[in-house]
């Protein structure tokens, strides 16, 4: 992460805007306009970045049709009900 210019401090990157991919270049590279801003005094400023698109592609899950991601679910101990009620 690039630093401040104004305070020297440090930043997060807080959008990103793809202005171009550079299709004739091998790997295929896009350039972007990434907006940081300051954590000390929220100045904000822009920088030009060319990225390997390549290297942002995530990898490609199998997954058969209709299946999702499944969490466990911890159930609660149970109580015993309450003496004396019935249920019909």
């Amino acid at each position: 992460m690039p630093v401040c210019p104004k305070c020297n401090g440090g930043t997060f990157l807080s959008e990103e805007e793809l202005i171009q991919v550079l299709e004739n270049v091998d790997p295929v590279k896009v350039l972007l306009k990434a907006t940081f801003q300051c954590m000390s005094c929220s100045e904000r400023f822009t920088r030009l970045i060319c990225d390997d698109l390549s290297a942002r592609k995530r990898p490609i899950e199998s997954r058969t049709p209709g299946s999702y991601p499944t969490q466990s679910v911890q159930s609660a101990p149970q109580s015993d009900p309450a003496e004396g009620l019935r249920f019909f």
